[in-house]
This record gives structure tokens, C-alpha cells and sequence, in this order.
């Protein structure tokens, strides 16, 4: 007989645990959306707006984050870069490059970057005759270019001349002449992106 008061304990735990009244929350949380209404958007309980459209955003209780937008870093613009031109001369009627000049064109090789290109322009005095001038101006520029190849230029070289024509300073002297006689070399770059 002891098993029938543990059996009747039970039975009154749970009748009186019935008999206690307990208040249970029905209210469902409103549910708000957006709908565009009469050409406007509008937030309206779910209940209340029109039936949804294509249009129609269901709100949720937290708004939706955004995640940022990871940009990648902009490539520094690169600027055509242009090396100030040498001149190397020559002596008269020569096309034989000196010392000296080699050691000049040496140094404007050293600042030369992949990519860069280099103009050489063969110049001669105004003695002599147009064709003798025209050939000494090319010879004298395709020198410089072979030199420019034999030190290991990779970059263009592109040859033009000119025979009495284009004189740096009037030829009205000995030394005037000497400085017309030359090649100038002008080194330029165009970065490509």
C-alpha cells in the first residue's frame, strides 16, 4: 500500500498545477512592409496594405546591413616621361664618334627604362654640298644608333637626318660650326596601363 500515496501525490501535483491559471501572450508581432501606393512608397501593417506586387518589400525587424564595398587600390597614373635630349658632335666630315662622346651617350643609356624610345637626328654644318651633307647627316646617326645597339639598347631607336638644315646657332664661325655638326638624341617614354 505504500505505492497508492506516492500515486495520489502525483495525481494532485498535476491536478493543482492544471488549477493554477496561467495568462499565455497570443499577440503576434506586427509585421510592417513597404508598398508603393498612388505613385509614393508607404509602410503599412501587413493586414492593412493592398495585396503585394512586384513592388511590394516585406520589412523585417532589423534592417539589412550592407556589407561595404571593397574597392581594389587605383593603379598610379603614369606620365610619359621625357629625358632632356644630348647632343654629341662630330668633327668636319667625320662620322667617327670621340671619347668624350661615347662617355655622353654612356650616361643618357644608364637613365634608360624599358618602354622608353629614343629619336636619333644627324645634323651636319653648311659646308658642302646638299647629297654629300644629306649622306654625312645619315651616316653620322646610324654611328649613334650602332653604338646605342652595341651597349645592349633594347628600346627603339628611330633614325632621322637632315643635311644643311636645322643648325643649332647660325654658321657664321669656325665653333659654330663645330656645334652643328652632331646627333642629337632624344629619349622619350609613354608609360602603357
Amino acid at each position: 500500500m505504500t505505492l497508492c500515496p506516492v500515486a495520489v501525490l502525483i495525481v494532485l501535483s498535476l491536478v493543482s498545477g492544471c488549477a493554477v491559471e496561467k495568462t499565455i501572450s497570443t499577440e503576434v508581432p506586427k509585421r510592417l512592409s513597404l508598398t508603393w501606393d498612388r505613385s509614393d512608397w508607404r509602410i503599412c501593417d501587413q493586414r492593412e496594405c493592398p495585396a503585394p506586387t512586384s513592388k511590394t518589400v516585406l520589412l523585417v525587424a532589423a534592417p539589412p546591413t550592407v556589407e561595404p564595398v571593397v574597392r581594389e587600390p587605383t593603379k598610379p597614373i603614369q606620365v610619359a616621361r621625357k629625358l632632356a635630349p644630348i647632343s654629341v658632335t662630330f668633327q668636319f666630315a667625320s662620322a667617327t664618334l670621340s671619347d668624350l662622346d661615347e662617355m655622353e651617350i654612356k650616361k643618357a643609356v644608364a637613365l634608360i627604362e624599358p618602354g622608353d624610345s629614343i629619336l636619333v637626328e644627324g645634323r651636319t654644318d653648311d659646308l658642302g654640298s646638299q647629297a654629300f651633307n644629306n649622306r654625312l647627316a645619315r651616316k653620322r646617326a646610324e654611328v649613334v644608333a650602332a653604338y646605342l645597339k652595341g651597349l645592349g639598347v633594347k628600346s627603339p631607336i628611330d633614325i632621322r637626318s637632315q643635311g644643311k638644315c636645322c643648325y643649332a646657332i647660325a654658321n657664321n664661325s669656325d665653333e659654330s660650326r663645330a656645334i652643328n655638326r652632331r646627333v642629337d638624341l632624344h629619349f622619350s617614354s609613354t608609360q602603357k596601363e
